[in-house]
């Protein structure tokens, strides 16, 4: 089923952004670390946690570099804080288009904003919807998903992506909360986006490896129709691969890309990109969480 439920989505709270002329600051410090190659015959599919964004008067530079010097096909990005500023990362190429929600939170930090960064000779954005009302209540999802229908040119295959921010922190409260949440994601999808190609990226804010200890083990058990991307990223030891290196001292990986059993035969790998080994102030500039990417074949 491709429809979506009627009363489930806040059309009115997306939109896409025009972006202003004031410049900022070019800065490819981190362009180094991005050891993976884009090409036309994948799609490049990445979630990346901008912390607070942006933390420093330098941050939208390096962060503009970044995106438009990996020429990757989609980021999803999360914890915008100043929507204005996002509208600056395509400034430096006219190939990227912004889309971010309008939407504030409910209940824990109110002033973030969940978006896409995608390249549009690439990609269309053909239907953008914030899932707000029914099963997505704010309790469970305190960062209401933002989902984009896109159209991928290339092949012209239609898909659809599903950004999100879960609670954090540990404790029964909060893991109920996310379990909760990943439940009604779930009930989601199959009910309306049955047999259509869906990815779920974002701050999922905890781990996913042990699998039977995660809140997100619904999903785990049911390999047949989801798969983590990322979960060799999650079993390893090397800090190198984790999302999130500042927690615990090989680092936690809590950022996730989640695809449904359409993209299996497309699926190629997956990789954490140590963007901070290019930059002794990556956290204190940019960000604490490091982008993960899953490259599909077109």
């Amino acid at each position: 089923m491709s429809s979506l439920i009627a009363g489930s989505v806040l059309n009115a709270c997306v939109s896409e952004v025009s972006l202003p002329t004031a410049p900022v600051e070019y800065d490819d410090t981190l362009v180094e670390c991005l050891n993976v190659n884009a090409s036309d015959e994948t799609l490049e599919v990445l979630t990346w946690n901008i912390e607070n964004f942006p933390k420093r008067d330098e941050t939208a530079g390096l962060v503009n570099a970044t995106i438009v010097n990996s020429n990757y096909d989609l980021w999803g990005i999360q914890e915008i804080e100043e929507e204005g500023t996002l509208r600056l990362l395509s400034q430096n190429s006219p190939n990227y288009s912004v889309l971010i929600d309008d939407d504030i939170a409910r209940n824990v930090n109110n002033d973030f904003h969940l978006g896409f960064v995608y390249n549009n000779e690439r990609l269309e954005v053909l239907e953008r919807q914030i899932l707000a009302s029914g099963d997505f209540e704010s309790y469970y999802f305190p960062r209401r998903p933002l989902l984009v229908k896109f159209l991928n040119k290339v092949n012209n295959q239609t898909f659809y992506v599903i950004n999100i921010h879960l609670k954090c922190c540990s404790g029964n409260t909060n893991e109920n909360r996310r379990t909760e949440a990943s439940n009604r994601l779930q009930k989601y999808i199959d009910l309306n986006l049955n047999n259509e190609y869906v990815i779920v990226l974002g701050d999922f804010n905890e781990e996913i490896y042990p699998t039977t200890s995660s809140s997100f083990y619904n999903f785990i058990e049911d390999a047949d129709n989801y798969i983590f991307s990322d979960m060799d990223q999650a079993k390893s030891d090397s800090s190198l691969k984790k999302s999130y290196p500042s927690w615990r001292p090989n680092g936690s990986h809590i950022d996730h890309i989640l695809m449904t059993n359409e993209w299996f035969n497309q699926f190629q790998q997956s990789y954490t990109l140590t963007l901070d080994q290019c930059s002794s102030s990556f956290d204190a500039q940019v960000s604490d969480h490091r982008p993960v990417m899953t490259v599909f074949r077109n």
